[in-house]
């Protein structure tokens, strides 16, 4: 047996494990689309992933979503220093912009609020303040503080005179009562309407002072500002992470992505992450081809 006749063998065994590792490794993506002989689709057609393309985009939807996206990869991206520093001091630099506006409260608040709606939330913020204060003036009891009070005062100023021998306790609370009842029952009537107008005066007044004025008694410093925000955002990250995740919708929005794309796009982005290790297996091929080949001289 001469070196070819010995060679062969394995260099056949070699190219048919090559070829067939090939084949296997283009079968799956091609063909694209399925091949039909009249009513019948041929087998193998088209190509795995092409003809799994929606519970591969399924499945790495759902890998994303739930392993490779959570709550602590979330804070992890939102609390790291480049991140936090960016979004802190964005917050703070708008704060001290609003701290120096010298628009009055009105006109500031006129940029984010339409005329409408600053209406009437102004007129449900006085309904509101008038309300609270007519309700405390009602549970305070402003009628029994004066009977009680004026009692009081009356036998002081009386005391020691001759009067005051005329002036006994029952007499005192025989006038002081009445006038106390009468001074509740028109608190509770018409107690709001009374206190609304003064409200409405206050609010009038602080509409137009400028913001810079309004915070000026607001002890914050620059410093003070930018480390409460630095609280107040990693607080607001660490509590609502969850939830900010689970807004993002990633394994839907993967899956979405996924379908939507070409099959070739996806088998250029499969072979651009897999392409040394789907060679090797074609190698392989070969050589396990090839050993057989040896083995088979061998036998």
């Amino acid at each position: 047996m001469n070196v070819i006749e010995m060679l062969a063998g394995p260099v056949i065994g070699a190219l048919i494990g090559y070829c067939t590792n090939y084949i296997a490794v283009k079968m799956l993506f091609r063909p694209l689309k399925p091949i039909k002989i009249g009513n019948k689709t041929l087998p193998f057609t088209p190509g795995i992933i092409p003809k799994g393309q929606g519970r591969i985009a399924r499945a790495l939807g759902n890998a994303v979503g739930e392993h490779l996206f959570t709550k602590e990869d979330i804070c992890g991206m939102l609390l790291g220093e480049e991140t936090k520093e960016t979004v802190v001091e964005a917050v703070t630099k708008s704060i001290q912009d609003i701290q120096n506006k010298e628009d009055t409260l009105e006109e500031f608040l006129g940029h984010y609020v339409d005329r409408e709606d600053y209406d009437s939330m102004k007129e449900h913020l006085e309904e509101f303040i008038t309300e609270k204060i007519g309700r405390g003036l009602e549970d305070l009891d402003v009628g029994t503080i004066i009977a009680e009070e004026g009692a009081k005062e009356v036998r002081e100023k009386f005391s020691g005179s001759m009067v005051s021998m005329f002036l006994n306790d029952d007499l005192i609370r025989s006038i002081a009562v009445p006038i106390g009842n009468k001074v509740g029952e028109y608190i509770r009537e018409h107690g709001r309407e009374k206190v609304r107008p003064l409200v409405v005066g206050e609010i009038a007044a602080v509409e137009c002072m400028s913001v810079s004025e309004l915070l000026e008694p607001v002890p914050l410093g620059d410093e003070k500002i930018r480390r409460l925000v630095d609280d107040a955002y990693v607080k607001f990250v660490q509590d609502r992470a969850e939830e900010i995740a689970g807004k993002f919708h990633v394994n839907q929005v993967v899956e979405d992505k996924v379908n939507q794309m070409d099959v070739l796009e996806v088998e250029h982005l499969l072979l651009g992450v897999m392409k040394k290790e789907l060679n090797a297996v074609i190698n392989l091929g070969a050589l396990i081809g090839f050993v057989i080949g040896l083995l088979n001289l061998l036998i």
